[in-house]
């Protein structure tokens, strides 16, 4: 026979047990769906043209690795200009972002191959005024080269600038109900890292998005900041 005292007992556990179901996500956010990243962003942004290169830094994305877990599609391309710096691009996509597969920031994945991480700073470029992209500016340097970095996360709608803010939006997609897909956007270039540098940079970046097909944009930026921009353009 269950007795009172027990009954007592068990009812925060039971109350707990039901929270905890009831904050359990059921949906899925998807904002590539079906798209392909090699498909996504033009070959030709501004000045600038794809050349193949093995130069860019990526994830080590062998069968059965941390980056092949954590990533369904990855994209590298070097873009060379006749009046501008080349850049390297990397985008990074996986379609669950949970306690176990979160995206790697490049302060993660370039410390992991040796690079020292020196000045970081947050930033916000004024894709479609009034309305900006939050991204972050970092530089990495190793015995043969300094790169500076300008890149861009985005999980589900959000679009966090650091590993803190990464796990709040996160935690607010999953009390919402749904998991979330996630990208990082990466630009990057052999160079000193001077304000115009970083300029360079950040000009690459504008004239991507505003290259990108209006239905890949929420996947580079989320659906409000992609709409912004359509409707700019």
């Amino acid at each position: 026979m269950l007795r009172r005292r027990d009954l007592l007992l068990g009812l925060p556990l039971i109350a707990a047990a039901g929270g905890a179901l009831a904050l359990t996500p059921r949906n899925q956010l998807n904002l590539l769906g079906d798209g392909e990243l090699e498909e996504l962003v033009p070959l030709e942004i501004g000045s600038w043209t794809v050349t193949p290169s093995n130069a860019v830094i990526l994830p080590e994305a062998t069968e059965g690795s941390l980056a092949d877990t954590l990533y369904n599609q990855t994209v590298s391309r070097l873009y060379l200009s006749e009046t501008d710096l080349p850049v390297m691009m990397v985008i990074a996509y996986g379609n669950t972002q949970s306690d176990q597969l979160q995206l790697h920031r490049p302060e993660v994945c370039y410390a992991a191959v040796g690079f020292q991480i020196g000045v970081s700073n947050r930033v916000e470029i004024p894709v479609a005024p009034p309305m900006v992209l939050p991204a972050r500016e970092l530089v990495a340097t190793s015995n043969e080269r300094t790169e500076p970095i300008l890149y861009w996360t985005r999980i589900g709608d959000y679009l966090p600038t650091s590993g803190n803010e990464q796990r709040l939006m996160k935690l607010r997609t999953e009390f919402a109900g749904y998991v979330a897909d996630g990208v990082l956007v990466r630009l990057s270039t052999v160079a000193e890292p001077s304000r115009e540098t970083f300029a360079t940079l950040e000009r690459f970046a504008k004239a991507m998005l505003e290259a990108t097909k209006p239905a890949g944009l929420p996947a580079l930026v989320g659906r409000p900041l992609a709409g912004a921009i359509k409707a700019g353009g």
